[in-house]
């Protein structure tokens, strides 16, 4: 089974598009879809929970209020039960028409699957911002990590429950699934702009994540 992992925070926007392009893409899958809802205020709970009603493959956890990417994607992985968890963003940045592609690198014996995001439809600020914390990470590690900032990205169950283990919140789980896979790739795929709504992660936010990833390869070098 493939568990597809989707944390989701005011995307009512862009959930009629995920739908129409996701379900498609893994019809031929035995798989599974678990939305979490991490504090929507608009109607997102309400058109997941219609969705999920239409579709036994679709489940939907509410968080019961808004705590930030990483505790959904947790709470996600918790409930999973796929051999395979890919992790997605909601927002379509990154296409549903790319998972095939990581199924496959699983399929070829691949524990962990990163992604590049070509031709990147974000600021210069943000891919700036990126390029820097990559090299840092990567300095600090020793990994060879291009892009540790694309959620679209595949881990096998083992990894996951190593993870799970580690009882820490302010972990990056795409440097720690790096430490625990004993055959990673990355591939390239496609990016797109946001057609709908704003993007999550403030200046705030993202000084969050940094510090978050810096605290993760420092707990790796360790």
């Amino acid at each position: 089974m493939i568990s597809i992992v989707i944390p989701v925070y005011n995307e009512e926007q862009s959930l009629p598009s995920l739908f129409s392009r996701l379900i498609p893409v893994m019809k031929d899958y035995n798989h599974e879809i678990i939305f979490i809802n991490d504090g929507s205020k608009d109607e997102s709970l309400a058109m997941l929970l219609r969705e999920s009603g239409k579709d036994s493959r679709v489940y939907v956890i509410d968080m019961g209020g808004n705590f930030g990417q990483h505790e959904a994607i947790i709470k996600g992985f918790e409930e999973s039960r796929g051999s395979l968890i890919i992790t997605m963003d909601a927002d379509l940045q990154n296409p549903p028409e790319e998972i095939p592609r990581l199924i496959e690198q699983y399929e070829l014996g691949h524990d962990a699957i990163g992604t590049i995001r070509i031709k990147r439809k974000d600021t210069f600020f943000r891919r700036y911002a990126s390029r820097i914390a990559n090299r840092i990470t990567n300095l600090i590690t020793g990994f060879r990590i291009s892009d540790y900032g694309c959620m679209l990205r595949g881990y096998s169950r083992e990894i996951v429950e190593e993870i799970l283990k580690v009882k820490r919140n302010d972990i990056f789980i795409p440097a720690l699934a790096q430490k625990f896979s004993h055959n990673p790739v990355e591939i390239e795929i496609s990016h797109s702009e946001r057609e709908y709504g704003e993007s999550k992660y403030s200046f705030l936010k993202l000084i969050r994540l940094f510090m978050s990833l810096m605290k993760t390869a420092y707990m790796i070098r360790r």
